[in-house]
């Protein structure tokens, strides 16, 4: 049981982490018109002021250089100048777009970071269906889940799985969009030939941790709170900023659990690493050139952090923390790991944690917690 656990969190990590670009530099040599819309960290995607509150957003395809994923033209559902005629003019001049009348208030949403980033915009009614509800820890959401409307329905509908959403409750529920983080070569299957847009969440696939916050004021603009997430991320960039680049701790890190007989660490360009060296950190892989994760045996991770001096594990256990003994006993290989030897191993108990609902969009609380080690996320495994 307590193996299957390691699994299934080490799998939750390698989701996040693989296939991702090989080189941070190829959507930079991306040319187009309207980067500078208040897009400063952010590689993947590009906002540009058309005026009259109308803006073209463009993600860019993390595995194929110089490509659009996706192109977006947000259009006030009050614009009353908004005609078929216009829209031609428009997708002669600037391409082929989906047209969102926004804001959205009918959307489905497959992932506790989103839906944790629509609470801190006042956005939680623009949600109508959530899947993966089991996942989502944070306690005002799971609140927010459990209320019902006036008349006594439930404030939300399940939508079954992020990876495969009910249709039938998406069409029932009259959903006007379905967010959803793409990953190469994987294919929509019958959610391509539903009449609801499909937003593409790429920000997973950016390189630094405010690149991937950043996107935060494309999701406001969806809502019709662009305002009020500019200046979140204002503050975030601030805060995360302030707490960064304080120079090394000396100290050097490793993170997370094997997959069964593979480790996934996180490559030298992700934004996990970046956040590792600006928390003062000494990362092991840090010179490695990828973006994604780096598919390791233990013994190779051993060779290159068998003398790291502090762990950082994610796990999920229903039943209660774990103590060092309990962190040992799930593998004996890990005590040959210095810091497991001496005790200085950091868990984040995802059973329960809001660790998965709030990083994405607020990593200065991370960064926080891995410099001050506050236990906003991770806590001291007690050597018992």
């Amino acid at each position: 049981m307590k193996e299957t656990k390691i699994i299934l969190i080490s799998f939750l990590s390698m989701l996040l982490l693989l296939s991702c670009r090989t080189s941070q530099q190829q959507q930079r040599d991306v040319k187009i018109e309207g980067k500078g819309f208040g897009i400063e960290y952010a590689e993947l995607l590009v906002m540009e002021d058309l005026g009259n509150d109308r803006t073209l957003c463009r993600i860019l395809d993390p595995w194929r250089t110089g490509r659009n994923m996706m192109q977006y033209l947000l259009v006030p559902k009050d614009d009353k100048e908004w005609n078929e005629e216009v829209e031609e003019t428009f997708s002669s001049k600037y391409g082929e777009s989906t047209v969102l009348r926004t804001p959205l208030t009918r959307m489905t949403l497959t992932t506790a970071c989103h839906t944790w980033l629509l609470s801190q915009l006042d956005a939680l009614d623009n949600i109508a269906i959530l899947c993966d509800t089991a996942f989502i820890n944070a306690s005002n959401i799971k609140a927010w889940m459990r209320s019902q409307k006036p008349d006594g329905t439930p404030t939300i509908l399940d939508g079954g799985t992020a990876t495969k959403p009910n249709v039938e409750v998406l069409m029932a529920g009259q959903s006007d969009a379905l967010w959803i983080s793409p990953y190469e070569n994987a294919t929509l299957g019958n959610l391509d030939r539903l009449p609801i847009p499909i937003i593409y969440c790429a920000e997973y696939m950016e390189d630094s941790p405010l690149a991937r916050a950043e996107w935060m004021k494309f999701y406001g603009r969806l809502v019709g709170h662009g305002d009020k997430a500019d200046s979140l991320f204002d503050a975030v960039a601030t805060r995360y900023e302030k707490i960064s680049n304080n120079g090394s701790n000396g100290k050097k890190i490793l993170v997370d659990l094997p997959y069964g007989a593979t480790w996934y660490v996180p490559g030298g360009c992700s934004a996990s690493a970046q956040l590792y060296e600006d928390a003062g950190f000494v990362y092991p892989w840090a010179d490695d050139p990828h973006s994604g994760s780096l598919s390791l045996s233990k013994e190779a991770v051993l060779s290159k952090a068998q003398d790291c001096d502090v762990w950082y594990i994610r796990y999920m256990d229903t039943n209660k923390d774990w103590t060092l003994a309990d962190f040992k006993r799930q593998n004996v290989f890990f005590d040959k790991f210095k810091a497991a030897r001496e005790g200085n191993v950091w868990g984040c108990n995802t059973a329960y944690s809001d660790f998965f609902d709030i990083t994405s969009f607020r990593p200065d609380s991370l960064l926080e917690s891995f410099v001050k080690g506050n236990g906003a996320f991770y806590k001291k495994v007690a050597n018992k």
